[in-house]
């Protein structure tokens, strides 16, 4: 399914407007993925293209309608420094054999590939690639690679360079998470999308404890089904005091969860905030709001939860402009 339907079922997502259903580039796909998730421009292309360092000019090669063609184009293109967006073409798994072979690909340094069913064999084979040393910027959303590409991912010993990483919308569960979680490959990331991937409490715990994120920016964990203990265990994590934006929207995570995001220090560096349509009453919208460590905070979205006028009155004293009802 595409990852702006996906976007729309999760159901609130902090501005549409913001690529991918997690937090990645999309040059040029306003309402992609959730890079999306917050509001403004901490989930816009420009801003992955920032934490990544990627900026550069973007090519499509639009005319390139079949594996062949693209084939033939990458062969005599100039794509040193290019961002290269081959987003939502259809091309299926044989695509990462292409982009494989592909020697015209060493000096680009974002790849959008998300929407063309690349499925796990399709994503083995492009990790394979010995093209993309100079990659930093890598959204594979919507491309159904479930654990098995995740795993073929974390264990290529590739992409050491990468910052930005979408994997939004793939089917990826515990074991895949668990792989990831594991992985070397998340040392230099600044961020990842994992929205609409079924990881549950215990992939959240995974994350938790990776040893790998210490330079997380952003985490875009949006319809994740991590819920209260999820959430409890991402609000411990030593490993993301550096955490700037957190997107948990649509994750069950209810008051208690709430509480655990309010009273932790842990992720008292945290700038944006999207909680929406989590279940959330009066009790968690007045921890949120008298939260000690949030006092950072410049947008919090609280869409869709279930607090009466007090608690909405409650996080409009604290948060004021920042709060996105």
């Amino acid at each position: 399914m595409p990852r702006l339907l996906l976007l729309l079922a999760c159901g609130f997502a902090f501005g549409i407007a913001a690529p991918g259903c997690g937090g990645t580039t999309q040059g040029g796909k306003a309402a992609a993925h959730p890079s999306t998730a917050p509001s403004g421009d901490a989930i816009g292309a420009e801003h992955d293209a920032d934490l990544a360092g990627a900026q550069g000019r973007t090519e499509e090669l639009t005319d390139a309608s079949s594996l062949e063609r693209l084939k033939e184009r990458l062969a005599l293109a100039s794509l040193s420094g290019v961002r290269l967006n081959l987003a939502a073409r259809s091309f299926g798994p044989g695509l990462g054999d292409v982009l494989a072979g592909a020697a015209t690909l060493e000096g680009v340094v974002a790849l959008d590939v998300s929407d063309n069913g690349l499925g796990p064999d399709g994503v083995k084979a492009l990790v394979a690639s010995p093209h993309l040393a100079a990659l930093r910027q890598l959204d594979l959303g919507g491309n159904d690679i479930d654990d098995r590409g995740v795993d073929a991912l974390g264990s290529s010993g590739r992409f050491s360079t990468l910052k930005v990483l979408n994997l939004s919308g793939n089917g990826i569960g515990l074991d895949g998470v668990r792989a990831l979680a594991a992985s070397p490959l998340l040392e230099g990331v600044r961020s990842l999308d994992l929205s609409m991937n079924p990881i549950g409490p215990d992939g959240a715990r995974a994350l938790a404890a990776s040893p790998h994120l210490t330079h997380l920016h952003s985490l875009f964990l949006l319809g994740c089904d991590i819920g209260t203990s999820g959430a409890a265990a991402l609000a411990g994590a030593s490993g993301l005091r550096g955490l700037a934006v957190l997107a948990l929207s649509g994750n069950a995570i209810g008051d208690a969860g709430a509480r655990s995001l309010a009273d932790t220090p842990t992720l008292g560096a945290l700038e944006t905030l999207d909680v929406s349509a989590n279940g959330i009453a009066d009790d968690g919208a007045n921890a949120l709001a008298a939260s000690p460590h949030l006092s950072r905070v410049r947008a919090l979205e609280v869409f869709g939860n279930d607090f009466g006028p007090a608690g909405a009155d409650a996080l409009k004293r604290r948060f004021g402009s920042a709060l996105k009802l």
